[in-house]
């Protein structure tokens, strides 16, 4: 998908939590994409947001011109209680999804 991007080009994609932490292939992808400074932020989702699956999952946003305040670094944004518990499933609501974009906002600010 990155590879694909134009040179202005942002990808946010959901993945598994798992391709956080895990070694082998997918942790040299990882370092790939950090030595690249294309990964700009890393938002963990809660477990159950998905259909089918219990499992916690993330947005990787990938960004080919990330802003100079944020070059050589990745922010991470723990999400993972930002939701509504509906029985079996979670769900953002939208103050969840304003509350994640305002401390990206606050984040890139304050670094720059």
């Amino acid at each position: 998908m990155i590879a694909v991007l134009k040179g202005s080009g942002l990808l946010v994609t959901v993945m598994p939590h798992g391709v956080l932490f895990r070694s082998g292939k997918e942790k040299l992808v990882r370092e790939h994409r950090i030595r690249r400074d294309l990964i700009e932020l890393v938002i963990g989702l809660p477990a159950g947001l998905f259909d089918g699956t219990g499992i916690p999952a993330c947005l990787l946003v990938a960004n080919k011109r990330k802003p100079d305040a944020m070059r050589d670094k990745v922010l991470f944004i723990n999400a993972d209680c930002e939701f509504a518990d509906e029985k079996a499933r979670s769900r953002l609501r939208p103050e969840d999804v304003e509350k994640v974009g305002d401390w990206r906002t606050a984040a890139v600010a304050d670094s720059g």
